[in-house]
């Protein structure tokens, strides 16, 4: 099988399933806390790295600072990431009928994040619209991902009912 030689190791679906998991636990932690309760050092990525005197024009929109803000970078790098591993890792019985489903799935994806590209194009302007582009980057992974698992479970099960 020439397509699983790009595919990840199948370990790294574990490591993904963790990352996906900090990935959402830092996210409901950013969607819950009012932007301002936390701690300045948890969140100010130049205060962490020691980079404070770096003059950068701050972006105060949509509450949040777009330049410093870790919490924000942090979970989008665990999401991305881990999605990516997970997603892309071989199955431990990686065959042609799962790699088929993986294609479908991906091609899936596409098309449901290109639609989604369309209706924000018409519908949604201004700052909103930076919003939309920003959950835009996830839709294509977690599309794909739901997509993909909800496809291998029902044909796992419709193998049990044949047995």
């Amino acid at each position: 099988m020439k397509s699983t030689k790009l595919l990840l190791p199948t370990g790294f679906k574990t490591l993904g399933w963790w990352m996906l998991a900090a990935g959402a636990a830092l996210f409901l932690v950013y969607s819950v806390v009012p932007y301002g309760y936390l701690p300045a050092c948890w969140n100010d990525f130049r205060a962490l790295f020691g980079l404070e005197r770096l003059s950068i024009q701050e972006n105060h929109f949509s509450g949040f600072d777009a330049e410093s803000d870790l919490v924000l970078t942090l979970t989008g790098l665990l999401l991305v990431v881990g999605g990516v591993f997970v997603g892309f890792s071989r199955m431990r019985d990686e065959d042609e009928f799962i790699g088929q489903m993986r294609y479908e799935s991906l091609v899936v994806a596409l098309y449901v994040n290109s639609g989604l590209m369309v209706l924000a194009l018409v519908f949604v302007w201004g700052v909103d619209f930076l919003k939309v582009m920003m959950y835009n980057v996830f839709s294509t992974l977690v599309v794909f991902l739901l997509c993909f698992y909800f496809r291998l479970f029902v044909a796992k099960r419709r193998l049990g009912h044949e047995e």
